[in-house]
C-alpha cells in the first residue's frame, strides 16, 4: 500500500514519527512523507527508514495568501504524482492543504491527527478569532472526509465536539506520540536537586513563568540549579534573543541552547517543569518521565493528562507563579519525594505512553 505522511515540521517525522514510519515500512508499505524543508535536509534521514521524502516548499508559520495558496497547489501535484491509498496528516496546515488536496484526488482512506489545537483556539484577539472560525470551517470539511481522527487529549475532542466540527463517533483518543523507552531509557537520579525544562522559547510554553518561579526558589536555595533547554521558534510568540538575555541577566536560569538530544540534561536533573498554557500532549513531560523525573506542569489541556496528582508529580494553574514555586520549594527539599514521584512517572510512562501502545492503535484504527 502507498501511504503519504503529511507535518508542517520536518524533524518531527523523526523525532516523533520515527517508529511508526519504520513499522509501516516493515509492514510492506511504500511511505511518502511530506513537509515544508528542502530535500537535502530530510531525505537521507528518512531513506535510512526506508521512507521517500518530498518538500512543498513554503512556511509552516506562514499566513500569507499566496504563499499557502502556492503550497496547496503543491499538495495536490505531489499527492496526484505519489496517488497514495492512504494519506495520515498532522498539525494545521498538513490537514488543511493535503486534506483537501486528497479529497479533490479520490482519495479514500483519509486520516487526520490533531496533536494539539493552535493558538488561536485559545486567543482572544480579534485575529486569532477570525483565524479560529477558518479553521474550524476547515477542519470540519476535512474531518467529513477523514476515516477517523485521532486526538492527544479529551479537551481537544470536547472542544471541537461542542463546536460541531468532529463527530463523536470519527475521534479516536491515543496518548500523545509515544516516547520510545528504549532510545529514553530509566536514567539514575541525582542525589542533589536540578531543575530543567526543555520547550521551544515561545510565550505559550510559560518560559516567562519559569524564569520568576526560579528567582523565587532561588532566594531560598540559591544552590539549586535551574536549566532551560531549547531554541528559538519563528512562532508570532516566541520568546526573542533580546528578551532571553534580560531574562537570564537576572542570574536564576541557565541556558543551555538548542539541543539535538535531551537525554543529558535529563540525567542532569531531578525535577522537570512545563508551565505550558496548553499542549498537544506534551512530549519533553514524557520523556521525562521516562528518565523518571518528578513532574511539575499545569492543570491544562494535554499537560494535566502526563500528571496523577501528588503521584509523580504536580499540577499548577497556568500562569501562577507563586503556585509553581510552591511545588518547587516542596521538591527541592524533600529527596524523597522526589525520588518516589520519579519512579511513578516511569512506571507510569510505561503503562501510557511507551511508543509501541502508542503506533498499534494508529495502525490498527487505520487497517495497517
Amino acid at each position: 500500500m502507498k501511504i503519504v505522511i503529511g507535518a508542517s515540521y520536518g524533524p518531527s517525522l523523526l523525532n516523533f514519527r520515527r517508529d511508526l514510519i519504520r513499522e509501516m515500512v516493515g509492514r510492506g508499505h511504500r511511505v511518502t512523507c511530506i513537509s515544508v524543508e528542502p530535500k537535502e535536509e530530510m531525505e537521507e534521514a528518512l531513506a535510512a527508514l526506508g521512507a521517500a521524502y518530498e518538500t512543498v516548499g513554503g512556511s509552516r508559520t506562514g499566513t500569507g495568501i499566496l504563499e499557502n495558496l502556492a503550497m496547496f497547489l503543491r499538495y495536490i501535484k505531489l499527492l496526484w504524482l505519489v496517488k497514495p491509498d492512504l494519506c495520515f496528516f498532522y498539525m494545521a496546515k498538513p490537514i488543511v492543504f493535503g486534506g483537501s488536496a486528497a479529497v479533490i484526488l479520490g482519495v479514500k482512506r483519509i486520516y487526520s491527527f490533531i496533536t494539539g489545537l493552535e493558538t488561536a483556539f485559545y486567543s482572544k484577539s480579534g485575529k486569532d478569532f477570525v483565524l479560529r472560525c477558518l479553521l474550524c470551517l476547515c477542519y470540519k470539511f476535512i474531518l467529513h472526509f477523514s476515516k477517523a481522527c485521532f486526538f492527544m487529549n479529551r479537551d481537544d475532542i470536547k472542544r471541537l465536539g461542542k463546536w460541531k466540527v468532529v463527530r463523536e463517533e470519527k475521534a479516536v483518543l491515543v496518548n500523545g506520540s509515544g516516547v520510545n523507552m528504549e532510545h529514553f531509557m530509566r536514567l539514575p537520579l541525582p542525589e542533589e536537586p536540578c531543575v530543567c525544562m526543555t520547550a521551544r522559547l515561545v510565550q505559550g510554553k510559560g518560559v516567562r513563568e519559569y524564569f520568576e518561579a526560579a528567582l523565587l526558589v532561588k532566594k531560598k536555595y540559591p544552590e539549586v540549579p535551574f536549566l532551560l533547554v531549547g531554541g528559538f521558534d519563528e512562532h508570532k510568540e516566541a520568546i526573542r534573543e533580546e528578551e532571553l538575555f534580560a531574562l537570564l541577566e537576572e542570574g536564576a536560569v541557565t541556558y543551555c541552547g538548542h539541543a539535538e538530544d535531551v537525554r543529558p540534561y535529563l540525567k542532569e536533573c531531578s525535577i522537570f517543569v512545563l508551565p505550558s498554557y496548553h499542549e498537544g500532549n506534551g512530549r519533553s513531560i514524557v520523556e521525562a518521565m521516562a528518565a523518571g523525573r518528578a513532574i511539575i506542569t499545569t492543570d491544562a489541556p494535554g499537560c494535566r493528562d502526563t500528571v496523577v496528582e501528588g503521584y509523580n508529580g504536580f499540577l499548577v494553574p497556568p500562569g501562577d507563579v507563586g503556585a509553581l514555586a510552591g511545588k518547587l520549594e516542596l521538591l527541592v527539599r524533600n529527596k524523597e519525594l522526589r525520588t518516589s514521584m520519579g519512579d511513578c512517572s516511569y512506571l507510569l510512562c510505561k503503562e501510557k505512553f511507551e511508543v509501541s501502545k502508542i503506533n498499534n492503535t494508529l495502525l490498527l484504527t487505520m487497517g495497517l
